[in-house]
């Protein structure tokens, strides 16, 4: 069947599914999960999902409340969907057979935030793959969405994304960027319970949906809980500037304030230690008076925030998932420059970063 352009909707509802890897199995849960919430998709608004899996050649499926899932588009040949150019061939794709006001994109796979080289976004795991790359670094991932229309909402159904510097390189390609600080849990989103935000393009409905399936059972599994937050992209660069202004006094001259006070996502240095509770940092070092005036800036960026009823999340990377002050949880990761990093070339990799400019950072040396 030739594919045909649809009429311009109110709005195209994308979900990447990067799954060439062991989130294979994981992938029938989250679609059923999608089928079961169908009859939320409004006729206006198509909802297309694009899924590369290791059973699989990748393939684009449209699920509507009328038809269900149905197949439009195999690919011939296998190929590598954490690749730039497949990404980018695969969203314009969708955006010319199916056109709309408004687009709202989930990218669906593994992820680590944004240092390079680990796993940053994706992992396509195919056996004689064309694409040499396996996994997308952030940069990368920015210069595809540039290519293409301003997205209402960014959602990432995978660990560690939802840090400032992500969401710092993507500020110009959308509104809002939605996920996790941290490490989720397997299954992911309950997709049944998130289908009507994302077709409304709802980013804070989207965060209490996903709240709402955690703590939780999924295949005789129980999963404690999952951090979420939602951050408005407009609000980034002052928030920047504010955080520079109240921070990098600290950093001065190549000055290290003690850690000990934040809040680790991971706490396996060779891995993910990079991630830092934002708000938890600024709230250990800052003095009363500049936290409520900086707070007045992070509250606009992040206005929603998700602590799950346990406080505690999920986690393989990080001894202790707990978190150890509610009250000074923002549900956003900051990098910190250490001195331990340097072996790993993290301090170096954050330099290249839109964020380590837009705050300031290079006048303290770091």
């Amino acid at each position: 069947e030739v594919l045909q352009s649809k009429a311009v909707a109110e709005r195209t509802v994308i979900i990447y599914m990067a799954a060439d890897n062991n989130l294979t199995e994981i992938v029938r849960g989250d679609t059923a999960e999608m089928i079961k919430g169908k009859g939320l998709i409004p006729e206006n608004v198509n909802f297309v999902i694009y899924l590369d899996d290791n059973t699989h050649k990748p393939a684009l499926y449209e699920l509507s409340a009328k038809n269900g899932m149905k197949k439009l588009k195999e690919s011939d040949e296998e190929h590598c969907s954490t690749d730039g150019e497949t990404m980018l061939k695969v969203l314009r794709e969708i955006q010319h057979y199916f056109p709309a006001r408004h687009y709202g994109i989930t990218f669906w796979s593994h992820a680590s935030g944004w240092v390079p080289r680990r796993n940053t976004f994706g992992v396509d795991e195919t056996p004689g793959a064309t694409a040499i790359k396996q996994e997308m670094e952030i940069s990368v991932l920015r210069d595809v969405l540039t290519q293409l229309p301003k997205f209402d909402y960014i959602f990432f159904d995978a660990c560690f994304m939802q840090s400032v510097e992500v969401a710092c390189e993507l500020r110009h390609q959308a509104d809002w960027m939605i996920g996790s600080p941290a490490e989720i849990p397997g299954p992911g989103a309950p997709y049944d319970k998130i289908m009507g935000a994302l077709c409304l393009g709802d980013a804070k409905g989207i965060v209490e949906g996903y709240d709402s399936g955690y703590p939780g059972r999924y295949d005789e599994y129980y999963y404690t809980g999952t951090l979420l937050s939602c951050i408005y992209l407009p609000e980034i660069e002052p928030l920047a500037q504010a955080t520079g202004h109240y921070l990098l006094p600290f950093y001065q001259d190549r000055a290290l304030p003690s850690v000990e006070g934040f809040q680790a996502y991971c706490t396996k240095l060779s891995m993910f230690t990079h991630c830092y509770d934002m708000r938890t940092t600024m709230c250990r070092l800052l003095s009363e008076q500049d936290y409520v005036a900086w707070m007045a800036l992070f509250d606009k960026a992040v206005p929603l925030r998700t602590l799950s009823s346990t406080r505690t999340w999920n986690a393989v990377y990080c001894h202790t998932p707990h978190v150890k002050d509610p009250a000074c949880y923002g549900g956003v990761s900051m990098f910190v420059p250490m001195e331990e990093y340097e072996f790993y070339g993290w301090n170096k990799e954050f330099q290249k970063t839109s964020w380590y400019a837009a705050m300031g950072w290079p006048e303290t040396g770091w």
